[in-house]
C-alpha cells in the first residue's frame, strides 16, 4: 500500500507538470514538425527538432534540466551551449568521456551513454522522471536515434554553423526594425520576415550580436548586405552598420530581453520591389579571434535567412 501511494504521488506530480503537447514529427520521420518558437521548416535531428520534441518536453522538469543544474534545456540557445564541448559531470568509472556532447563523435558524447546507460550503476538511465502521457517510453530508439545522428553531423547549432573548441565566433542574438515613426514593425507568422507596409519613407534594422569574449560594440567589420536571393549576395554591395552608443531593448529570437548595438537606416524600401517582395540581408562582423563571421551564412536552416528578410506588404 505504502508502495502504491507514493506511486499515485508521484504520478500526480508529473501530470502537474504537463502541458498539451504539440504533433510529434517523430510519428513520420519524413514530417518535419512546428517549433514554438520558429515554426517552420524544422528537422527531427537538428538541434532545435531535439529541444521541441524532446529536451524540453521531457528532460526540463522542475528540479531536473531546467536551470537547476546543467545541462539547461529551458531554451534551444541553453541546451545547445550547455552540451556542446561542455565537460562532464559524473563519468563512467573508466573515465571514458571527456564532453557531454563531441561534434561528429557519438559514441564519445556522454550524452548518449546517459540515455542508454545507468553510467555508474546508481545514477540510473535519463529521462528518469518521465510525463505520464509522454511517448518518450514507446519511442525512446527513435528519439535516440535522432540524438546521434545530430551529434554525427558535427552537432550544428540552430543556424547551421559547426561549433569550434575554445572562443566561439559571434552569433546573432535579434534583429528588430522601426518605421520612420519609430513604431516597431511586425513579423510574419513563426518569426518569419519583417512586414515593410508599401509606402514606408524609411526603416532602421537593429541587430544584437552576441561574443563570449568581445562586447557587441567592440566587434569590428559591421558590414550588411542586401539582395533579393536568400542564397546569392554575389552582386550585392557591402554597406556600413552603425554602432549605437544607446542601444534599443527588445526580445531577442529566443524571447529574451537583449540589446541591440548595430543598426542601418534603409531609405526608401520600396525600391526594392512591388508589395509581395521579399529583401534578404545578411551582416558580417568580426571579432579580435577569427575572420569576418557573416550572419545568416549559406549553410544556415531556411527558416534562418528568413528571419534575416522583410517582406514589402501591401
Amino acid at each position: 500500500m505504502k508502495y502504491l501511494i507514493t506511486v499515485l504521488i508521484i504520478s500526480l506530480t508529473l501530470a502537474s507538470c504537463t502541458k498539451d503537447l504539440p504533433p510529434n514529427p517523430y510519428d513520420d520521420e519524413g514530417n518535419q514538425g512546428k517549433d514554438s518558437v520558429i515554426s517552420e521548416e524544422l528537422d527531427s535531428s537538428s538541434i532545435v527538432g531535439l529541444h521541441d520534441f524532446l529536451f524540453s518536453q521531457t528532460c526540463a522538469y522542475s528540479g531536473c534540466h531546467d536551470g537547476t543544474f546543467e545541462p539547461d534545456f529551458r531554451t534551444i540557445e541553453s541546451a545547445y551551449n550547455t552540451l556542446v564541448y561542455q565537460p562532464v559531470v559524473k563519468n563512467d568509472p573508466q573515465g571514458s568521456y571527456t564532453y557531454r556532447v563531441l561534434p561528429f563523435d557519438p559514441d564519445k558524447s556522454v550524452l548518449i551513454n546517459r540515455l542508454t546507460v545507468d553510467i555508474d550503476g546508481l545514477s540510473g538511465i535519463m529521462p528518469i522522471a518521465i510525463d505520464p502521457f509522454s511517448d518518450y517510453p514507446a519511442n525512446k530508439d527513435r528519439y535516440i536515434a535522432f540524438v546521434r545522428e545530430w551529434i554525427a553531423k558535427g552537432a550544428p547549432d540552430m543556424f547551421g554553423k559547426l561549433p569550434t573548441l575554445g572562443n566561439r565566433e559571434p552569433e546573432m542574438r535579434g534583429v528588430v526594425a522601426f518605421d520612420n515613426n519609430n513604431q516597431l514593425l511586425d513579423r510574419n507568422p513563426g518569426n518569419g520576415s519583417l512586414k515593410v507596409p508599401q509606402g514606408t519613407p524609411s526603416i532602421t534594422l537593429w541587430f544584437a550580436i552576441a561574443d563570449d569574449s568581445t562586447a557587441p560594440a567592440s566587434l569590428s567589420y559591421n558590414k550588411i548586405k542586401f539582395s533579393l536571393f536568400k542564397d546569392d549576395f554575389d552582386a550585392s554591395s557591402e554597406e556600413n552598420l552603425q554602432i549605437s552608443a544607446s542601444p534599443v531593448n527588445e526580445d531577442d529570437y529566443f524571447g529574451e530581453p537583449a540589446n541591440y548595438y548595430h543598426k542601418i537606416v534603409l531609405q526608401n524600401p520600396d525600391q526594392y520591389g512591388a508589395a509581395g517582395t521579399v529583401v534578404y540581408f545578411r551582416i558580417y562582423v568580426k571579432d579580435p579571434q577569427h575572420a569576418v563571421t557573416e550572419i545568416p551564412e549559406d549553410g544556415s536552416f531556411a527558416y534562418i535567412k528568413k528571419y534575416f528578410s522583410f517582406e514589402i506588404t501591401p
